[in-house]
């Protein structure tokens, strides 16, 4: 047979599996209560059932292995050979994590050490990035350590992708549905009847699976569906578009997947700018910015369907024209992300200023800063006074390169923790204050900081005073003052023998 008559036969027996089983395993979970219910995080208002995975699972296995059986010159050989087992094996063990998820909802780090693991299991399996190709004629060859690093990455990056774009009816399965028939138009040229029965049966499990999962949903897929859809694309693809030449350049899925991996590596960014744990749910994923800006359910649904319909297209240019018109093809994706992320808003968690200031403060408390070293070389001098007078002497210059108008240290000596001194008050001015200087002006900004021993004891109290007239404060005037504060706190307990 053909190859479009083997992916014909192999993607219909996939749907009608998927058609028989799904409402069965939906009336099997409800029964058992394995059902998302209605949250904060949900957008639905009834509790669904979610382990409809478990039909992707059969009607995809039941389909692949008879079809590549039958249509393999070597017949069940084939399932046998070591490449095959290990593909067999990293579906089950990462549908099994997704399913025990489902029931159990496990922590992040077990999901993710269990997503490391399955990858490494592909790589020993002979399932590796090979060649890191990004055009159709050039590649180079990778060694064994970058191709683990490479080949990991890119399954845990899939099923993420799959997983955290799986919030809206149909979405993820849709997504499948329409990648896999981008990739399997591309197969048919490698004459590997592995990648189409593969690709064949994926997409048909997904057609049918989106019967029942389409808005409005009587089903979700759950982790264990979502999970196994992200692996069999990055499986699935790297045994066919990353390992040669003649195939698929690592571009051509990448494009192809453009919404999901770009959802995926915003969530982090946006996570870490906004100061949020990595792995924490949110509410700020496309489909969810989408439905904010007024579209409903069905409707980002479609959307993100026809961009990715769009990008395949893509992906299928930048195969079969001719090499050098295919940067101006990547130009158009490229072109379509960086308008989609300003629209979406993501552009204001990287904007130039948020992110020179974040700079900045790295720099400042790393002490990397020319004006953070300086002042540090103010604190040592402080710490090197012996005196009461001296030690005023050095704060006056700290007080002075923070930019403040006036200060007062007023000591409070009634439990004898200090050395007797002349002054009990001292005071220092700018140049330009004179003692008609007017303390109730609305503009000024005044600090009161008491000099702590411990508890319900002080050493007594220091006064800083600027005029926001004269000119603004830094950035890191208060995180310096408290600086300065402890600085005096410790010569303090010096001069106390604490």
């Amino acid at each position: 047979m053909s190859g479009i008559s083997v992916a014909l036969i192999t993607f219909f027996c996939a749907m009608g599996i998927a058609l028989v089983l799904t409402p069965r395993v939906a009336s099997w979970a409800s029964h058992r209560g394995i059902c998302d219910y209605p949250s904060l995080r949900r957008v639905h208002l009834n509790c669904i059932p979610r382990a409809g995975g478990i039909a992707l699972f059969l009607s995809f296995f039941v389909t692949y292995l008879i079809a590549l059986s039958v249509t393999s010159e070597q017949g069940i050989d084939t399932i046998l050979n070591r490449e095959q087992l290990f593909f067999l094996l990293g579906a089950f063990f990462i549908f099994v994590l997704g399913l025990w998820d489902d029931i159990r909802s496990l922590p992040p780090w077990v999901k993710f050490s269990g997503q490391i693991a399955v990858g490494l299991l592909v790589w020993v399996g002979g399932i590796d990035v090979e060649l890191l190709s990004v055009t159709l004629y050039k590649g180079v060859s990778l060694p064994s350590w970058l191709s683990l690093v490479i080949t990991v990455f890119w399954v845990v990056l899939l099923v993420n992708a799959i997983n955290l774009i799986d919030g809206l009816d149909g979405l993820a399965a849709g997504i499948c549905l329409f990648v896999s028939i981008t990739l399997l138009t591309l197969c048919f040229s490698t004459g590997k009847p592995m990648l189409i029965v593969g690709f064949s049966a994926l997409a048909g499990s997904c057609l049918g699976f989106l019967r029942y999962n389409f808005n409005p949903a009587s089903v979700f897929m759950g982790d264990c569906g979502s999970y196994l859809l992200g692996y069999l694309l990055a499986a699935l693809t790297i045994q066919g578009a990353m390992k040669s030449h003649a195939t698929v350049a690592l571009l051509i899925p990448v494009i192809a997947l453009g919404v999901p991996l770009l959802d995926t590596l915003l969530a982090p960014v946006r996570r870490f700018v906004l100061g949020k744990k990595l792995f924490m749910p949110d509410q700020s994923h496309i489909h969810h910015i989408l439905l904010k800006l007024g579209y409903s359910q069905r409707n980002v649904v479609v959307i993100i369907y026809g961009v990715t319909i769009f990008l395949g297209l893509i992906s299928l240019a930048f195969v079969f024209v001719k090499d050098q018109l295919s940067a101006y093809i990547l130009a158009i994706p490229g072109i379509i992300i960086f308008l989609a992320v300003k629209k979406l808003g993501y552009l204001e968690y990287v904007a130039a200023d948020k992110i020179w200031g974040w700079l900045r403060d790295i720099t400042d408390e790393a002490g990397f800063s020319n004006e953070r070293r300086s002042f540090l070389n103010v604190q040592m001098q402080i710490l090197q006074s012996e005196t009461v007078e001296e030690l005023w002497d050095n704060v006056s210059v700290g007080i002075e390169k923070l930019d403040f108008d006036m200060a007062e240290l007023h000591f409070n000596n009634e439990q004898n923790l200090l050395p007797k001194s002349s002054l009990t008050t001292m005071e220092w001015r700018r140049n330009h204050v004179d003692n008609g200087f007017d303390f109730n002006n609305q503009c000024q900004f005044k600090l009161e900081m008491p000099l702590m021993v411990d508890q319900g004891r002080t050493y007594g109290v220091l006064w800083l005073i600027k005029d926001l007239k004269r000119s603004n404060m830094s950035h890191y005037t208060l995180r310096r003052v408290e600086h300065l504060r402890r600085t005096i706190i410790g010569v303090l307990n010096r001069f106390a023998g604490l």
